[in-house]
């Protein structure tokens, strides 16, 4: 996909603008990173809550926290913190009659916030290592730096920029807000990490799921043949679902973590498995839906299966919108002497949740770099100036003359 390069004189300043943030945003990034907001560790993300909040405030919105929602009880749990996931919203005057942005981006990590990867590193070979350095800490420095040009430059777009704390267990607590908000706009951009260098504009549906199964216990040595096995129920009940998978035509199942039994010499009476699903059309969805229910058995059955299941992020498809948005993202980023292009992914974001009511977004306006969710994770530092000049441009145009149809 290619773009035109052509910079007009107004493009150049916010450019400039940009750059001249260099040495500002990489400061910005160690000072986030150095938040420890991974596993809902409240005091990291109120930390990180009051920074965002304090420069978002510089920039004239006004900015509300709304209390999040609760999580389904069944959903195996994995958030050790006490944070509630509560919401940042921040509202821009911007100018009258434009278009309404919404930017979205999570202030939650993936990382221990106890561990010992806990900052940013020094630079090596153009990269920064750190928690959350591109995952997406640093998708929000992108943005703040591109917010801040703009307004540095008298260009005054009318945006919302959302914060959730929930996005990488699922924003089970944020989504009833997510969907809100997005009625309330006409384009998303979205700060997840680019993938290479690449925009995103199609992503699959997700649904979360556990299979419980009771069975009956006894003594595995004396008395074996009273007992039914909820262990082997379940083993039977994962080959049956894992069956079903289909990657090459967009359906794809996987298990675990995996519970059942006390002893190895008792029959187990109780075990429980955890899983994912991910589908990019209806047909795959409907399969899912399909290979869950037919392991589910009668109440008086023994061993008894019964299934939860939620598809908390709907597929995002790449329509037309979003191919238009896109294509404009990809002339934005030729500006800047950078090659990129429209892509698919098999990752899921809030993306999926925003366009799913309607909001056509674009996804991976974030930071170039890599190793997601590991000890290594790490962003590349000129990607901060060189994306926030591309969000900042797309920002301009789609205010200055609107490039894409809006909310549907």
């Amino acid at each position: 996909m290619g773009g035109d390069a052509r910079v007009t004189a107004a493009e150049q300043r916010v450019i400039d603008a940009a750059h001249r943030r260099r040495g500002s945003m990489e400061a910005d990034l160690a000072t986030l990173v150095a938040m420890p907001t991974g596993c809902g560790h409240r005091a990291g993300l109120d930390a990180a809550r009051v920074w965002m909040r304090t420069r978002l405030e510089a920039l004239g919105a006004r900015v509300e926290r709304v209390k999040g929602g609760a999580r389904p009880q069944w959903l195996r749990d994995g958030v050790l913190g006490d944070d509630e996931g509560d919401v940042l919203i921040a509202r821009s005057g911007g100018s009258s009659g434009g278009p309404k942005l919404l930017l979205s981006g999570h202030l939650d990590t993936v990382h221990d916030p106890f561990g010992a990867f806990r900052s940013l590193g020094a630079e090596q070979g153009g990269m920064r290592e750190g928690p959350g350095a591109a995952d997406m800490k640093g998708g929000l420095i992108v943005a703040l730096g591109a917010l801040e040009s703009l307004a540095e430059v008298g260009v005054h777009p009318h945006w919302t920029f959302l914060l959730n704390a929930d996005e990488e267990t699922g924003s089970f607590r944020s989504t009833a807000i997510l969907e809100r908000v997005a009625q309330e706009c006409d384009v998303g951009l979205v700060l997840e990490p680019a993938v290479g260098s690449d925009f995103v504009v199609e992503r699959p549906g997700s649904a979360q799921f556990r299979i419980d199964v009771k069975g009956r216990a006894a003594h595995a040595g004396r008395d074996a043949a009273r007992g039914v096995s909820a262990v082997h129920a379940l083993a039977q009940s994962i080959c049956t679902v894992l069956a079903a998978n289909d990657p090459a035509n967009g359906c794809i199942l996987n298990i675990g973590p995996l519970e059942g039994g006390d002893a190895t010499n008792i029959v187990p009476a109780a075990a429980a498995a955890w899983g994912n699903a991910r589908y990019f059309t209806a047909s795959a969805r409907a399969r899912v839906d399909e290979v869950l229910r037919s392991i589910v058995t009668s109440e008086d059955a023994l061993p008894r299966v019964t299934v939860e299941a939620l598809h908390n992020r709907p597929a995002k498809p790449a329509t037309a919108a979003v191919q238009a948005l896109a294509a404009c993202a990809v002339e934005c980023a030729a500006k800047v002497g950078s090659a990129c292009s429209a892509v698919s992914t098999g990752g899921v974001s809030d993306a999926n949740v925003l366009q799913h009511v309607g909001l056509p977004c674009l996804d991976g306006l974030g930071v170039r770099g890599g190793n997601l969710h590991r000890t290594d994770e790490f962003v590349v530092v000129n990607s901060l100036c060189e994306r926030a000049s591309i969000l900042a441009l797309l920002m301009q145009r789609i205010m200055e003359r609107l490039a894409v149809p809006c909310q549907t």
